[in-house]
């Protein structure tokens, strides 16, 4: 009867008696297991009809009561789509956190399947959205790549590479620009591929950089939720990200600098460039000491008396080796020349 009625919500005249129609299917199929599939369908319809009469509220709610990956009757496709509006749903009413519950249910291997391309391009691009209001850049690079890696969208790869700039300095996202600098397609891009060069050379980085503003006019660094807000604020950490390149720099070079120098290196003003400093010592990026009356940051961590030692015993032993090697080769070139 239920399956009989389903194409009855078609040929509704108004929009009032299918939503009675659809109402009143709801409340045949509930607590039937026999027809979940059915239920589920009507509950997404019910869904988008509260959501075209402007209750975004409600039709969340409506479509959150149904745990689609439990059901047997729907298919593997069925599911995803089913969770994937789910997740559009309540990213539309900013509920952030069934959101990130939602998208953990979506099984990712089964999205790395052929044919799913396009659902894997719409998932994470939902994806974007939830990371962007939570200011996660590393994990908006991670989602841009593999909606490039789908569709080969140049723009994507684009925000891989501004995200990946956007990001805090750590293991993984130094692997990710070594993997992305080989990638053909970003020859094209020399913005972006200058970009990747400054971030891996280690050298001190100008800011403004010389691609600049077309950098910060991508649409990815201007979209989303925050707006202008948004915006500002990734243009303030784009600009701390490449404070704290120079300051690592600097510890690679220097044992100690004053901070007068060091500012004027870096084109900051003192109190600044203090409080980066602070900052990267505080989440342990660098070792670094600041003597404030004499105005010299140090960045060489003082040794015990048995590291000193040990140094000194292991550059002993080097050079033994070394003297050794030498002295072999040396007679080995001697019985050459006597045995001609």
């Amino acid at each position: 009867m239920v399956q009989a009625a389903l194409p009855w919500m078609e040929e509704c005249p108004t929009k009032e008696e299918q939503l009675k129609l659809v109402v009143s299917l709801r409340n045949i199929t509930d607590g039937k297991i026999f027809l979940e599939a059915e239920r589920a369908r009507l509950t997404l319809q019910l869904s988008k009809m509260k959501e075209e009469a402007g209750d975004v509220g409600a039709a969340a709610d409506i479509l959150q009561e149904v745990h689609v990956e439990t059901y047997g009757a729907l298919s593997k496709r069925e599911k995803i789509e089913y969770l994937l509006e789910q997740m559009r749903v309540t990213l539309l009413n900013k509920d952030y956190v069934r959101s990130a519950i939602v998208s953990n249910k979506i099984n990712r291997k089964a999205l790395s399947e052929e044919g799913m391309e396009e659902h894997r391009v719409r998932f994470f691009s939902l994806l974007t959205e939830y990371h962007r209001h939570e200011k996660d850049s590393y994990n908006l690079a991670l989602d841009y790549h593999a909606i490039y890696r789908a569709n080969s969208d140049t723009e994507a790869l684009k925000a891989t590479i501004l995200f990946l700039a956007l990001s805090p300095y750590h293991i993984e996202q130094q692997d990710m620009l070594h993997r992305i600098k080989t990638d053909d397609a970003v020859e094209k891009l020399d913005a972006y591929k200058s970009l990747i060069k400054m971030l891996l050379k280690k050298e001190i980085i100008n800011y403004p950089t010389p691609y600049q503003a077309e950098l910060e006019s991508l649409e990815a660094f201007n979209e989303g939720i925050g707006g202008e807000k948004l915006t500002n604020h990734w243009h303030e950490i784009f600009h701390t990200r490449l404070i704290q390149h120079n300051i690592r720099i600097a510890a690679l070079y220097y044992r100690r600098i004053h901070g007068s120098r060091l500012a004027e290196l870096l084109k900051l003003d003192s109190t600044r460039l203090e409080r980066e400093v602070s900052s990267m010592v505080s989440d342990g990026s660098v070792y670094a000491k600041i003597d404030r009356p004499k105005d010299i940051i140090r960045f060489s961590s003082p040794k015990s008396a048995e590291v000193v030692l040990s140094d000194w015993a292991n550059d002993i032993s080097e050079l033994l080796n070394l003297v050794d090697s030498t002295s072999h080769l040396i007679h080995k070139e001697r019985m050459t020349q006597a045995s001609t």
